[in-house]
């Protein structure tokens, strides 16, 4: 958790949302959150929320927003938007049983190395779901670093291959020289597996940037392609995407 903290103090979380070689992640984000999410006034717990750029577009939008993260930046700076922001842990929220309607998690799952924590962190959002309630869920994916590493023209480096190679097979692997190598990354059907074994029910996992959005994170003219690949590809080549998005509605 320190090491968390202080990597999202040392930068800006913020500043990186609104670029545009993130453009296809925002909307495409924004776009399943559209489809899944119930209609507003709906009561959305943001777990992991960062700087609250998500929660202040569901502000606008008449949705009752909370959000929670453990950075003090973040929720320093999701205040300044108007966001109601406290500091938070995904694995302990400071929620009531049957309390919301949605809970975002939007970071927390990658950053959550141990599959224990992960299955706290998905069992707290069940916990503080009301029956029907929704659960969406960021996964970085395993099988998207492929695509990464060829945008940036690194395939041919030993160190990262072997890098590559070691985290396909495990998830997680020590010894990254990036904030991203060091993270946890999901098979699809790993992520969907974990979000059923916290009860949830009719699970759907999708790709968010696409097989094109490697390329579009380092060439922002190509957004418009990758969104539209994005779009026809997000369940026959999930695992092709950065990011991965789940739901899963509580029983």
């Amino acid at each position: 958790m320190d090491e968390l903290v202080g990597h999202y103090t040392a930068g800006d979380e913020d500043i990186r949302l609104s670029l545009d070689r993130n453009l296809v992640e925002w909307v495409r984000t924004g776009e399943l959150l559209e489809r899944w999410l119930p209609a507003a006034p709906a009561t959305v717990l943001d777990v992991g929320g960062g700087p609250g750029r998500q929660a202040r577009h569901l502000l606008d939008r008449g949705y009752d927003v909370t959000l929670y993260d453990p950075v003090p930046k973040h929720v320093a700076q999701a205040r300044e938007r108007g966001v109601p922001a406290y500091a938070g842990d995904a694995r302990r929220l400071p929620a009531g049983d049957a309390t919301a309607d949605a809970v975002l998690m939007l970071g927390p799952l990658y950053h959550l190395i141990e599959a224990d924590d992960r299955a706290r962190a998905l069992a707290e959002a069940s916990r503080v779901l009301r029956p029907g309630g929704v659960v969406v869920a960021a996964g970085l994916s395993r099988w998207g670093r492929i695509l990464v590493r060829a945008a940036a023209e690194e395939l041919g480096d030993p160190a990262r291959h072997r890098h590559t190679m070691a985290t396909l097979r495990h998830g997680h692997v020590e010894g990254g020289d990036s904030w991203d190598e060091v993270a946890y990354l999901h098979d699809p059907g790993e992520l969907a597996a974990e979000l059923t074994t916290a009860r949830l029910h009719d699970v759907e996992v999708v790709g968010v940037e696409g097989p094109a959005g490697a390329w579009a994170r380092r060439d922002p003219a190509l957004n418009a392609h990758a969104l539209e690949l994005a779009r026809a590809a997000e369940t026959a080549l999930a695992g092709a995407s950065i990011h991965l998005l789940a739901r899963g509605t509580k029983g």
